[in-house]
């Protein structure tokens, strides 16, 4: 998938997204992590919430980062934090909390980020995961 195929509406965050300045990569890491801490202790208490699908997100967000080089070039660094910039925004084209199809739109974005960088071994790492 290419963000190209995305939703107009998806890519339009996306495109907003994209004009925002590089943050360092452990800024990165540690909004991603303080967003899996706080979907840990919302998601059993929210009926409408994929645990599932925000673990797998949360998982290739996670490969993303341990993906990039020492000193990234600029669109390696730009495509990861357009992915979880856009997985740890809540209120994206689907809101992640209050649908269980919230994350899907999460997913396209982070699986169309993987594949602009040309790291489908990552999706099929996800793939193997899946099957142990």
């Amino acid at each position: 998938m290419q963000f190209s195929e995305l939703d107009p509406e998806i890519r339009r965050i996306v495109d907003q997204l994209n004009q925002e300045a590089l943050v360092p990569v452990q800024v990165l890491s540690d909004e991603l992590q303080e967003y899996v801490e706080e979907l840990d202790a919302r998601s059993p208490h929210s009926e409408f919430f994929d645990d599932k699908t925000a673990k797998r997100i949360a998982s290739l967000c996670w490969k993303l980062l341990d993906a990039l080089p020492a000193t990234p070039d600029e669109r390696q660094h730009q495509l990861t934090q357009l992915a979880i910039n856009y997985f740890v925004l809540a209120e994206d084209a689907q809101d992640d909390h209050h649908s269980l199809a919230g994350f899907d739109d999460d997913l396209q974005v982070v699986v169309a980020a993987i594949q602009e960088l040309e790291l489908d071994e990552l999706l099929e790492d996800e793939a193997a995961d899946d099957d142990s």
